[in-house]
């Protein structure tokens, strides 16, 4: 029996990690072990359930659902640990984190190191991205992202809502004019951030209480928020961009701002989410409130408020 519980969560974790070798790191045994174990599941249960080549590996269809059932081990044996954790207040392990590319790189990632210095037992996994996970199959512990409609299922607490400028490049506006209002903006060619999940090509905009939509049209369409940034500074467009993006362009006179009188209405909602667990780990919830206290929410955010 035991061998056969330690034989699923081998399958687990190499199905999560889709690596022998970073499976077998993971679980503090050798790759030789790693695959001499799962070759003995194959054979008792007498149905191949990995896929082996020289760089990668896969499951099979069989594979997959039975290392479903090994996750649910895992994921068993984890909250167990996080109640008896919650005893001792403990933080340590590995914390895996997922955030939004652009958000991580301006304003989290320069966060991360004084909060494993906090907690030295801690070790920190981080990834970028713009996509949008499946924070149990992906073995994610939370995921920091910038998205209108949270994961069902999930604990979302919201830390606030981004805010957006309207700039752009003097060298652009020395050639093209300066708009006045949102219905000038027809005219210019405008800097389009679209992704595979969405396209920001209504731009909306507020003043005295009256609000106004602006479908825009540009010849610069791009599917990375810095890269807007850098294309508004090289004088390709006007761009509709989050203030977390920015430093010490405006300042600096690298960009304008136009249109001061029309404030920028549009609201993308900042999320710290994780599972929701009966024993929520230590580490998880001190991060999400390090998140919560130290972001900048002054300057970046408005109040920040809890969301389940």
């Amino acid at each position: 029996m035991l061998d056969n519980l330690q034989q699923m969560v081998i399958l687990a974790t190499v199905a999560h990690e889709q690596h022998f070798t970073r499976a077998a790191e993971f679980l503090g045994i050798s790759k030789s072990q790693v695959s001499k174990q799962i070759r003995y599941l194959e054979e008792r249960l007498g149905v191949q359930l990995v896929q082996r080549n020289t760089r990668s590996v896969a499951l099979t269809e069989a594979g997959k659902q039975y290392a479903a059932f090994g996750r649910q081990i895992v994921e068993t044996m984890q909250d167990a640990e996080a109640m008896v954790a919650g005893y001792r207040n403990e933080i340590s392990g590995r914390l895996k984190i997922g955030i939004a590319q652009s958000f991580g790189n301006a304003q989290i990632t320069r966060l991360l190191s004084a909060f494993q210095e906090k907690y030295p037992a801690l070790e920190l996994e981080v990834h970028l991205f713009d996509h949008r996970p499946n924070l149990v199959e992906d073995g994610f512990d939370c995921w920091l992202a910038i998205h209108e409609h949270p994961p069902e299922g999930m604990v979302a607490r919201k830390l606030g809502d981004c805010q957006f400028k309207i700039v752009a490049a003097s060298s652009y506006l020395n050639e093209h004019g300066e708009p006045k209002n949102p219905a000038d903006l027809r005219e210019h060619n405008c800097i389009t951030y679209q992704s595979v999940q969405r396209t920001y090509d209504q731009w909306l905009f507020q003043k005295d209480g009256s609000e106004q939509s602006v479908t825009i049209r540009g010849s610069y369409r791009i599917n990375n928020a810095p890269a807007v940034l850098e294309a508004a500074k090289s004088g390709v467009g006007i761009a509709y961009i989050a203030t977390y993006l920015l430093s010490d362009e405006i300042e600096s006179g690298q960009l304008k701002v136009l249109m001061p009188s029309w404030k920028p209405t549009l609201k993308l909602p900042v999320y710290v989410v994780y599972p929701r667990r009966e024993f929520l780990a230590p580490k998880v919830r001190h991060f999400v409130d390090f998140l919560a206290e130290n972001i900048d929410v002054a300057n970046r955010y408005q109040p920040a408020v809890e969301s389940m």
